[in-house]
């Protein structure tokens, strides 16, 4: 009797093990939906959105459009947080433009048609070449 008492239990440690695993799956799924677009079709911005977006293209500081957009990971200065160094880049302000536009991979996303405009993209690829050295 106390083999299949010991059976039971071990079942049963099974079972609550394999819920748990189930519920943690259900709650990271339900969180990685939705996002900062969620309620948007596609196409179509939602009122908040458009104006962060207007409000960013509204920005003609290629330092203040750095700070914001790339600071956050590759540093203020460019030497790299997340991100890595940019610092002194070998790269021409055209390669370096086509990085800000397309992104690197999935660690850097690409602005191109999002939050950045083409000329703003054109004045931090040159403020990166230029003044981060």
């Amino acid at each position: 009797m106390k083999q299949r008492k010991g059976i039971y239990q071990n079942w049963m440690g099974i079972l609550v093990l394999l819920l748990l695993v189930v519920v943690m799956g259900i709650l990271i799924a339900g969180c990685a939906g939705g996002g900062e677009n969620a309620g948007e079709s596609e196409g179509t911005l939602s009122p908040q959105r458009q104006a962060q977006e207007e409000n960013v293209k509204d920005i003609t500081n290629p330092s203040e459009l750095y700070t914001s957009n790339c600071g956050p990971c590759h540093g203020h200065d460019g030497s790299g947080i997340v991100g890595p160094s940019i610092k002194g880049t070998s790269l021409s302000v055209e390669e370096i433009q086509k990085t800000i536009e397309n992104g690197k991979g999935s660690e850097m996303p690409g602005f191109k048609g999002g939050e950045l405009s083409e000329a703003q993209i054109k004045m931090v690829a040159k403020y990166v070449k230029e003044q981060l050295k």
